[in-house]
């Protein structure tokens, strides 16, 4: 079979594994490149920051430079929600809403089922209550008669920033402000003064019977990040005395933001770990997206393989072709790799490609071999 004629007879799967291959290998490709301009600008940051005691009056001499900062957090003024009698000294307040309401699932019409729904053709609709933090429009019910919900939360749920946030005397952006994301749920003794508000385990009810609510009933959890006090390290860009961003030669912009009193090689290693998490998470996407196309268009890898005698042995069996399904897809997946690093880190880059382009020699060995003995 031609390969002309193997893509007519199979045109479906070959096509839509040839777009798995190029979405595969574009994700690796803006990967590696991403990963090497982060590492890089990283390590250009490193080199440019110096230190700073947020204890000690201002430096005006940091103007304009990357600084690493350690201290204490400091807030100028709470954020409260006076309805509830919650004042808290942090970052940021966050006051999550749920609506207790109707809520249809669809499944599978399966006879001998002793659940209240209703059956309509192959399929059976029932319905419950339930506590939701989005609204569910119940004028999409297939039985909107005694299911209906409020049209919109009497309530929204939000986040408060506070204006004045501070390490010493230096002023944090909003920038970072926006990278304090460790929410702690915020419990208070203190109840509301509007009777019709009842607490329990923490949570702020309106509702009459907190065990039995209605339709329509809301509920509200509260919890911070960023107390007060609490120790940060943040390395950033000092301009007029407020930490912003700092923007690489490469385009890239670092701001770290961590809990705790690190040193700043400490920092800057516990950011090189999480990029490098990031970077393997995307890596192994990739490379699904491209075994999943190699995988697909198997039958015209093979004819193609079939014509090159030392490429001949990774042609993939089309019968048992997991194997060297595999075995391309890594291949693929690294020559991407080595060309982001081979410029950059050449030690790095020759490893990924001699990695890459081993299968290659073996089966070029192992022909050569063949025809030496024959």
């Amino acid at each position: 079979m031609s390969l002309a004629e193997a893509f007519r007879s199979n045109w479906l799967i070959a096509t839509f594994g040839c777009i798995l291959l190029l979405g595969g290998l574009g994700i690796l490709s803006w990967n590696e490149g991403r990963a090497v301009h982060t590492i890089l600008s990283l390590d250009e940051a490193l080199v440019d920051a110096i230190t700073a005691d947020s204890a000690e009056e201002l430096e005006h001499n940091y103007n304009g430079r990357i600084v690493h900062l350690c201290g204490p957090i400091l807030i100028g003024e709470p954020l409260t929600e006076p309805d509830y009698n919650i004042q808290v000294l942090a970052v940021k307040l966050r006051r999550r809403v749920q609506m207790f309401q109707w809520v249809e699932e669809t499944v599978e019409h399966n006879y001998g089922e002793s659940i209240a729904s209703v059956q309509t053709g192959s399929h059976s609709y029932y319905y419950f209550k339930d506590w939701r933090d989005k609204l569910i429009d119940s004028r999409n019910f297939h039985l909107q008669a005694g299911h209906r919900n409020p049209d919109r939360f009497p309530i929204e749920s939000q986040i408060q920033i506070a204006d004045a946030v501070f390490i010493g005397k230096y002023e944090l952006g909003n920038e970072i402000k926006n990278k304090f994301t460790n929410y702690v749920e915020l419990t208070s003794d203190t109840r509301p003064e509007d009777p019709t508000i009842k607490m329990h385990l923490g949570l702020y009810y309106h509702t009459i019977d907190v065990f039995n609510p209605d339709i329509g009933d809301i509920r509200l959890l509260f919890s911070f990040a960023g107390m007060e006090g609490e120790m940060y390290t943040i390395v950033g860009k000092l301009v007029d005395n407020k930490l912003m961003p700092y923007r690489t030669s490469r385009g890239v912009d670092v701001l770290l933001v961590y809990s705790g009193e690190l040193s700043i090689g400490e920092v800057f290693k516990q950011e090189h770990h999480a990029q490098r998490l990031t970077t393997w998470s995307y890596r192994f996407i990739g490379w699904v997206l491209v075994f999943f196309g190699v995988t697909c268009t198997s039958t015209l890898l093979h004819i193609i393989l079939s014509h090159v005698d030392f490429l001949a042995g990774l042609a993939p069996d089309p019968q048992f072709p997991v194997g060297a399904n595999i075995l391309l897809s890594f291949s693929f997946a690294l020559i991407i790799a080595s060309i982001s690093w081979i410029i950059h880190r050449p030690m790095i880059g020759a490893s990924l490609l001699f990695a890459a382009c081993s299968p290659f020699v073996w089966c070029a060995r192992s022909v050569t071999n063949y025809q030496s003995v024959n």
